[in-house]
């Protein structure tokens, strides 16, 4: 077993914290989509209900 081996490299530190980044942009990419569809579900239903109460009331 050579010293590198056993000892973390200074390029490590860096891989992991990418590494870590990368998968809280991923997470926050998925929530924010679910975020976003849910408002987009919300605005239609008040869109649609809107929209009969102005045909029913014409």
């Amino acid at each position: 077993m050579t010293p590198s081996q056993t000892t973390p490299q200074p390029g490590d530190r860096l891989v992991a914290a990418i590494e870590t980044q990368t998968v809280a942009i991923e997470r926050a990419m998925v929530k924010a989509f679910w975020i976003q569809l849910a408002g987009l579900t919300v605005i239609i239903s008040v869109a649609m209900t809107a929209f009969v109460v102005v045909v029913k009331a014409g």
